[in-house]
Parts: C-alpha cells; sequence; structure tokens
C-alpha cells in the first residue's frame, strides 16, 4: 500500500512538475521536529525532482529547546507566516496536519496541492495530492521513503533531521512505531551527524522550565492509575507535552493528563501506555469538533479558547471541568478523589 502512495505523490511531482513552483509549505502551529523535518524532506524532494522553488512557513513559535536548536544546528530555512504569504504563493502543501484540524493558518479559501500527514484523515481533507497513512509512525517516515523511492540522494544535515523526527515522534521507536518507521530510521542514520543529535537532545534549559518542572511535580494529582496536573500560564505550549511524557514516567500510571494557559487558550495534553487506547479519539470527544484536536492511540493533544482576559475562575472552571471529564472517561466516579503525592503533608496545628 505505501509503494502505492509513493507513486501517486512522485507522479504528481512528475505531471505538475514547476507548475507548483514557487510553493509554500506549511506545517501545524508550534511545529514539531517531525512537522519541521517532514517539511524540509518535501521542499529537497520538489527541488530535486522537478527544480520547485518553495518556502516553508509556521504559525505559532518553535519553543521548546530542543526545536530551537534542530533548526538552529542544522540550519533549517523555515519562518513564521504572514497573511500575505498566501496571495503571493499560488500553491501550498500542508504538511503534518490536515486543513479541517484548525491547528495551522491555512485559509478556509484555500485547497491545497498536496497534503503529506500521517493522523487519521479527516472527512473534509481535500488537495490535489493527498498523502496520508495513518499506520507510519511519523510523516517523516513517509518523505523517507519518498525519497528512496525517487533514489534522490538524503543531504547529511536533512538525514539528521529526518532521524530526530522519526525518534522523537516515536519515542525512540517505542511509541506507536512499526517495522516502516524502523527502516526509514536506519537509512538516514548512517548519514546523520551523532554530534548535532547529541546536542539537540541534551538542550541548555531556561530557567523557566526548571519553574514549569517544579509545578509539574509539586501540583501533581493521581487518581488512580492517572496523574496530571494543570500548570497554568507556561511560556510555550509544547512544555505542556513535555510534562504529560514526564509525568507518564510514574512507574505505576497508565495515563497522564496535562493542561496549561498559553496565548488565551488552554492546551491539553494525553498520553497513555495502551496502545489501542485511541487517546486522539478520545480527546476529540471530549473537547468537541469545534475545537483543535487530534492525535493517535497513545498521545493526543489539542485547545480551547478561554480567552487572554480571562478571570482566574474562568480558567480554573476550564482545567477543573476538562479534567473531571476524562477522569469519568476512565470511569472514576463522582466525587472524583484526586490525591497529591508530592506535596508536603501540612503539619497539625498548620495550615
Amino acid at each position: 500500500m505505501e509503494r502505492l502512495r509513493h507513486r501517486a505523490l512522485l507522479s504528481f511531482i512528475a505531471r505538475r512538475g514547476r507548475d507548483l513552483s514557487p510553493l509554500l509549505i506549511l506545517t501545524h502551529d508550534h511545529p514539531d521536529p517531525d512537522a519541521i523535518a517532514s517539511a524540509w524532506a518535501l521542499a529537497h524532494l520538489l527541488e530535486r525532482l522537478a527544480g520547485v522553488r518553495s518556502r516553508i512557513v509556521y504559525g505559532g513559535i518553535i519553543g521548546r529547546m530542543e526545536n530551537q536548536l534542530l533548526v538552529r544546528l542544522l540550519r533549517i530555512p523555515l519562518s513564521p507566516v504572514k497573511p500575505q504569504d498566501f496571495e503571493r504563493y499560488r500553491r501550498v502543501a500542508v504538511v503534518d496536519t490536515q486543513p479541517p484540524f484548525q491547528n495551522n493558518r491555512l485559509p478556509a479559501r484555500h485547497r491545497p496541492a498536496i497534503i503529506l500527514d500521517h493522523h487519521r484523515r479527516n472527512p473534509r481533507t481535500h488537495a490535489e495530492c493527498a498523502i496520508i497513512d495513518p499506520a507510519a509512525g511519523a510523516t517523516t517516515t513517509l518523505l523517507v521513503e519518498a525519497l528512496q523511492a525517487a533514489r534522490a540522494p538524503i543531504p547529511p544535515r536533512l538525514a539528521t533531521a529526518l532521524v530526530y523526527g522519526i525518534i522523537s515522534e516515536t519515542q525512540h521507536l517505542g511509541r506507536e512505531a512499526g517495522p516502516r518507521d524502523v527502516a526509514a530510521y536506519r537509512a538516514c542514520f548512517p548519514r546523520a551527524s551523532i554530534a548535532a543529535l547529541s546536542k539537540i537532545q541534551n538542550p541548555p534549559r531556561p530557567p523557566s522550565f526548571f519553574h514549569v518542572l517544579e509545578r509539574a511535580i509539586r501540583h501533581a494529582f493521581t487518581a488512580g492509575r492517572v496523574i496530571g496536573v494543570h500548570l497554568g500560564p507556561v511560556p510555550s505550549q509544547d512544555i505542556v507535552a513535555h510534562m504529560a511524557d514526564f509525568l507518564l514516567t510514574h512507574e505505576q500510571m497508565r495515563w497522564s493528563i496535562v493542561t496549561g494557559r498559553y496565548d488565551g487558550r488552554l492546551f491539553i495534553s494525553l498520553r497513555t501506555r495502551n496502545p489501542r487506547a485511541e487517546a486522539g479519539r478520545l480527546l476529540w470527544r471530549l473537547l468537541g469538533r469545534t475545537t483543535r484536536a487530534g492525535g493517535h492511540s497513545m498521545i493526543a493533544g489539542g485547545s480551547i479558547e478561554v480567552g487572554a482576559e480571562a478571570s482566574e475562575a474562568a480558567w480554573r472552571a476550564a482545567e477543573r471541568e476538562l479534567a473531571a471529564a476524562f477522569l469519568r472517561s476512565q470511569g472514576r466516579r463522582e466525587p472524583l478523589a484526586l490525591h497529591h503525592p508530592f506535596q508536603p503533608a501540612v503539619r497539625e496545628g498548620r495550615r
């Protein structure tokens, strides 16, 4: 089946050729390594096969230190999207997302020329060429397979980005990874820079990271085999997913749920050890179809609008309602008993 997808993509590029140029390649907002590497690989593939000139853009920010280092060390050519970009570029490719997901800046009037994604296909997703393959553990894997099918050489810097895109999305091939992801990783690893990968995975961190980490531990709650925390205001939305991954390392837990407030929205990340949990579908149901949510079997993320000027009571109500809805979905009954195992015990006679 993947060969048919390669054939469809390569055939589309051969058929459309320079008509695609110049092309705007758009990732989802606040792009992660999978989106960044995939967009860069698509730009490389299009240039090699058809001489297509392209520009990679994203909405939001690149907040996580690892991702900032990835872009800086490998000199990846991407930049923040501007409204006028959609007027300057006739063709748009959307990578690691789909227009209906609402986590990208594609205007509603635009029909993409290309969509490349490994998330479950939305019924309202349409493009001239849509390559959507949920069987792949990372969108990066789809691009490696396409590059191999086209016999396009993979330069060392791009190979390094592709390796990191795969291992970051699959937690070093341990989460939702299959034989195709392993094969893509092995194909790129010999050409990747080990020194760059080491620096990217062990970045220097700002003081704000440690403040959030302290908050995540001190205010973490548990309910059965669920662990979670409401982080409150965060310096970037990326750290919400980071803390969800971190909390799930607790050996007794099977789910983690973390929220954080950023730019007027409440961001939510779900993680689970159960490969059949369908976390993405669960979060979609919890948040509703008018919100931004998506994911896979074991990971999910999304956000809801609360408002930059919302009161503290409104924020806390949104956090409380979301956590309660999730716990009910896991069979926890009202009244929900939450424990805070890492808070210092309140001594008798002290408040």
